[in-house]
């Protein structure tokens, strides 16, 4: 005999209300700026290697104890070596979110795991064995901050202004509709296609996030051909 699922019947409105005040909390934070550099004038926005920028993970911290004060950030293996060449360290985030004692989620833990790896650095111009190794320690703390890092702005949403993971809604549509907006798009796009260019190319050589952003299609075409030296 099959039992009939009862449901509250105030439940689709405190559903309803969920979501309202989850997607709220979470895109205002999504669109929260980082700020370039704390109190005592110390970078906050930092530049890799390769050019993409990053944010200190103290910063990052400060943000989870003022959103989800009583977070912790749990070991899901022991830290792991592959082969000479690279420690990895994986975990939980586990971050306390109130608007799931709305659905009967009691303690509201929500989680999401991270992982990440670095490699192990030696001695220069030596072997890669272990006598050459300089401070494996510090490797796996890098190993553990990049995971952290990771999880942190996908779970909470920190970070997304830098990490590229922000979405903006205003003006948002079809691709056409976003085209059409200006008169000069027509021929800036039939351009990039005619020199087969990558949009995360373009997007790169102006600095911008979306379509949306260019204001000026003529600049934007005379730069791209200015960095990639076209005729």
């Amino acid at each position: 005999m099959q039992t009939e699922l009862l449901i509250p019947s105030d439940f689709k409105e405190r559903m309803e209300v969920f979501k309202k005040d989850f997607y709220e909390k979470y895109n205002c934070i999504s669109k929260e700026v980082t700020p370039k550099v704390d109190g005592n004038g110390t970078n906050i926005i930092r530049k890799r290697p390769d050019g993409y920028d990053y944010i200190v993970e103290s910063y990052m911290r400060d943000c989870l104890d003022r959103h989800f004060p009583g977070w912790s950030w749990e070991a899901t293996t022991p830290v792991e070596f592959i082969g000479s060449e690279w420690v990895v360290v994986q975990g939980h985030l586990c971050i306390i979110d109130e608007h799931l004692i709305a659905l009967g989620i009691n303690p509201p833990i929500r989680k999401f795991f991270g992982i990440d790896s670095v490699r192990i650095q030696f001695k220069k111009n030596q072997p890669h064995t272990p006598e050459n190794i300089i401070d494996v320690g510090d490797n796996c703390k890098q190993a553990n901050t990049a995971a952290l890092k990771y999880a942190i702005n996908r779970l909470t949403h920190i970070g997304d202004d830098i990490y590229g993971k922000r979405i903006e809604n205003e003006g948002a549509g079809s691709f056409e509709e976003v085209m059409n907006a200006n008169p000069d798009s027509t021929n800036f796009m039939r351009w990039i296609d005619s020199h087969k260019i990558r949009f995360s190319e373009i997007f790169e050589i102006l600095g911008v996030k979306g379509l949306t952003e260019i204001t000026d299609y003529k600049s934007a075409m005379e730069k791209i051909k200015e960095i990639k030296g076209i005729k």
